[in-house]
Parts: C-alpha cells; structure tokens; sequence
C-alpha cells in the first residue's frame, strides 16, 4: 500500500457489487486501484471483469484466492449477508482491511465475530452506512446540530413504499425473501433506516418494541414493520414495508420541525426528493439540500482515508454490529409481544442465530408471528 493508492479486491459480482461499488472505485482512480474480484457464478464474473478491464487471472471463482493474494490491501465484501462472516473473518485475519456491504450479518454472534476478528488483527472494518451521505440526511442532521429544533424529542420515519427488487437473475432472484440467506425480510433489507433514525435522535438505541405482518400465512419473512427505538432520552417511530405505502420523515423538538418530502408522497430512495421544509416559531422555509447521492462512493472514500490516515471510518464494524442486533430486538420483540432492550443477551437464541432463533423461543400464541407462522415459527 502506498501512501495514496489502495488496492482493493472486490468481493460480489452482484447488482449492489457492480453498480455501486465498482463505479465507486473507478470515480476515484487516484485512491483506489480494484486488482482482483471473486464470485462464483462465472457470467457475473466476466461481467466484473469487463467492467473493471482485468485481466482473466484476476477473476476468481474462490474468494479465498483473493484473500490470499498479496497485492490486496482492502477487500470489498458485497456477497448476501449470510455468507459474509466467513469472509470477513479470514481477510482479517491475513491482514486485510474490510469494508462489508450492509448487514454486516444476519446472526449478531458473527457480526461480533468479525468485529473481534478486525480488532485482534489491528485492521480496519467498515460498513456500507450510505444514506448517511444521502443529502436530505445531511441537512437534517445539521438543522439538528444548529440547534434550530431544540433538544430532538420524536423522528418518524415513513418507509412503507420500498420495492421488492429481485436479486441477480444468474444467482438467487428471490433471495432476500429467504430467512436463511437474508436474516429478515422488509426491515433487514432497509436496516438502513434504523441508523439513520439513531443518527436522527442523535443516541444510541436501547429498547425497541414492533410488529410485523405478512400478506400471506407462513410466510418466510415479513412484508411490513412497524418499530419504536427509544434511547434513552427521545424516541423513533420506524415503519417499513414493500409495496405503495407513504414515505417521508418528520423531526421534531420543542423550537420547531423537519419534514422531509419526497415524489407523490413516496418512499426514499425509489421517489426522489421533492422537498424539506423547516417550520419553527419564525415561520417556515424550504431547505436546499442538493441533488440526490448514491453515498458508496462517499462511504469508499471515507473508508480509504481512515486506513490511509488511522482513524476510524465514519461507519465502523462496531456500528453495524450495533444496528444489526437493534434490528433484530425488533424481530424478537414482534414475536413476544414486549419491548427488548440492546444489546441482546449472548445465550438469547436471536443472538446466537439470527431471525431463525425465534423458533426457539416461547411465543404468545396471539403475537402476530406466530399467528401468522412467520419466519418458520409454529
């Protein structure tokens, strides 16, 4: 590694893989130089490596043979979340540093893993946290930071139009509707909204209460989410679903409120920005917050100073480890029908394996999982 340039081997030839992060790569030619991918289906490899103009010998099927190599600085992991613990795992431990695509797991207990694993190696771990650099999220937090609202007391944020796009045609298309592979259904796929809620309340959540629901009878994940996180100073109502449900966010405090507005009242980031207005004792004025950003490319760039310079990178391990066990207190809370609190005991079977340890749990037969056989359960 020079002063400047990381050599990165990218991890997952999926649509995440190559339409965000290799563009995030090839935008940024002066800090980042991609040497090697790894997927193992070979369609989505070639694609890869066209995109990325590599040589054949720098494609590989076994992402093992990347992680081995030693002209690999950084890995990229943009595999579905089951299967990146292992990964993770063994590029740290042969002194890589590791970026991973969001969850960083689907099971707390490997996410602490690959925390540990980072730290015990002396490597830096990051997370795909990229609505972080969305720009209406930016503004937010600085209207927030300005002390224009006040102390934060409530933020609702409205997510109940995503769309249930497919995964790779050459890998598994429906994957993310399998508990096994994707941890969860509608929430896990958009846990990105559970960071931006606490970046927006401004603590870290300890308690968190949910329901979940399910357009048909045993279902493999849900369809809808709706959750409360609470700190230990203000709260956040997150509401989560695929299909054509409103979207938007709201902020309040004492001094005043944010809403957040996007096309036809839809759900961020399938609607665009429409608008984001402040309203406090003073009036009203409309925020100008810039044009919409995908954010990989400013979560790489942040990820390659913070190995360049040692500090850490504005979305840790330690932060999606955080986030994936809030979660999943949702999931458990929405089976037992009462609050759980962050972080999860180490002997709770959610923590030890994910959505599918609800299965061992002792749930109320009116609780809408069990009634509905969700997850596997009953």
């Amino acid at each position: 590694m020079s002063d400047s340039l990381l050599r990165v081997g990218l991890i997952g030839c999926g649509n995440v893989g190559l339409n965000d992060h290799a563009p995030a790569y090839l935008g940024q030619p002066d800090r980042f130089r991609v040497v090697a991918i790894a997927d193992p289906m070979p369609a989505r490899l070639e694609l890869g490596r066209e995109l990325l103009g590599l040589d054949p010998v720098d494609a590989h099927l076994d992402p093992g043979r990347l992680i081995d190599r030693d002209d690999v600085d950084m890995v990229d992991v943009c595999v579905p979340p089951h299967l990146r613990a292992d990964i993770v795992v063994a590029a740290a431990r042969v002194g890589k540093h590791v970026l991973s695509e969001k969850p960083l797991a689907t099971v707390p207990a490997d996410a602490e893993a690959m925390v540990v694993a980072a730290a015990e190696a002396g490597v830096t771990l990051g997370i795909v946290h990229n609505y972080l650099y969305f720009p209406e999220i930016r503004a937010a937090r600085g209207v927030i930071e300005a002390g224009e609202l006040g102390a934060v007391e409530v933020a609702i944020l409205n997510y109940l139009g995503v769309i249930d796009r497919p995964g790779t045609a050459a890998y598994q298309p429906e994957w993310r509707h399998d508990s096994a592979q994707a941890g969860g259904g509608v929430l896990m796929d958009m846990l990105h909204v559970v960071y931006v809620a606490e970046v927006l309340l401004g603590a870290p959540i300890e308690r968190v209460s949910a329901w979940t629901g399910a357009r048909q009878l045993a279902a493999a994940v849900e369809d809808i989410a709706l959750c409360r996180f609470e700190t230990d100073r203000n709260a956040a109502l997150v509401n989560v679903g695929w299909g054509v449900g409103p979207g938007g966010i709201a902020v309040s405090g004492p001094h005043g409120r944010l809403t957040i507005e996007y096309r036809d009242g839809g759900t961020s980031p399938f609607a665009p920005l429409e608008r984001a207005v402040l309203t406090t004792g003073a009036g009203a004025r409309e925020l100008d917050v810039g044009p919409r950003l995908n954010g990989v490319a400013e979560i790489v760039a942040d990820f390659g100073e913070a190995i360049v310079t040692g500090r850490q990178p504005v979305a840790r391990g330690a932060d999606g480890l955080h986030i994936l066990e809030a979660t999943l207190a949702a999931y458990e809370s929405a089976a037992l029908g009462r609050t759980v609190s962050i972080p999860l005991d180490r002997d709770d079977p959610v923590y030890r394996r994910g959505v599918l340890g609800l299965r061992e749990l002792d749930l109320p037969a009116w609780g809408s999982v069990k009634r509905r056989g969700l997850f596997g359960v009953g």
